[in-house]
């Protein structure tokens, strides 16, 4: 069911077939926005916002996306799996979502049989065993139990990856976000971390060559030792300086050799990114 339905825009999907009977002058006329007379897949919301789609030069949901793969605007784009060669949408997620949990259940339930099974060959009452004994013919039980091994193994990474996706999914339903929303905040989130990053590197050489002209030795050393700790072993608490997560410039109060506080004034106006859309619609 999952690529049996159409996830593409009903306002596209009704262009489309309006484009393609023109001879119905009822669809024509039927066409103004609420969708009234027209299939279930092709109703929408009159208040629902649009935006046009340069693409499929049609207006679309404003939640609707262009899919490059599939080349269609797709209602409420969720994203597009390449497993099963189809965008998944609002029509089809539903579907989809499904499908991962028959899955897992059907992964469960085969591992689950190849574990007693296995279990049963050695601990049961040996009538598992006989039939293992026989079935290749060789008079041990060493082929069967490596074929379901084998067979347990693969159930079981394949359960493992799937379960991982279902997961994911869950938390994207709880935080009410598609699969392609999260990307867009992750990547946003990425680019703040390194911009905040770049920052702080440019504030420490700062902070270092104020030192050394002070000729602080001590406040040196900490700077140094903060930065090794920070990159290599991820102790942010060590560092004298802290990366400024907020979008104001703030002063760092650095500590000098006798412990007490410094006012180095380190603001910076470095900004490595150029707030580029993160929404590519090609």
């Amino acid at each position: 069911m999952t690529m049996y339905i159409d996830p593409s825009d009903p306002r596209l999907l009704h262009a489309n077939e309006v484009n393609n009977n023109n001879t119905n002058n009822d669809n024509n006329a039927n066409a103004s926005g609420n969708g009234n007379g027209l299939s279930s897949r092709h109703r929408w919301s009159p208040e629902e916002p649009t935006r046009q789609c340069w693409i499929c030069d049609v207006r679309v949901g404003e939640q609707s996306m262009h899919c490059k793969f599939c080349n269609k605007c797709v209602d409420h784009f969720d994203h597009h799996c390449m497993w099963l060669n189809t965008c998944v949408g609002k029509a089809n997620y539903p579907y989809f979502f499904r499908t991962m949990v028959s899955i897992s259940i059907m992964l469960f339930i085969q591992a689950a049989i190849h574990i007693a099974l296995i279990l049963d060959i050695y601990l049961g009452n040996g009538a598992s065993k006989t039939r293992a004994e026989d079935w290749f013919g060789v008079n041990t039980t060493i082929p069967v139990v490596v074929v379901m091994g084998i067979f347990l193994l693969f159930n079981l990474i394949s359960l493992s990856l799937l379960g991982q996706l279902l997961v994911f999914h869950l938390k994207l339903q709880r935080d009410g976000l598609s699969t392609y929303q999260f990307i867009v905040a992750d990547n946003q989130r990425r680019r703040e971390r390194t911009r905040h990053e770049n920052d702080l590197r440019l504030r420490r050489r700062m902070a270092i060559q104020e030192a050394k002209d002070d000729k602080n030795k001590v406040l040196v050393f900490k700077l140094e030792i903060g930065r090794w700790l920070r990159e290599k072993c991820g102790l942010a608490w060590c560092d004298p300086l802290q990366i400024n997560d907020n979008n104001n410039t703030d002063d760092e109060v650095i500590p000098d050799g006798n412990g007490t506080g410094n006012n180095a004034t380190t603001s910076s106006s470095v900004d490595m990114e150029n707030n580029e859309e993160a929404s590519n619609e090609a």
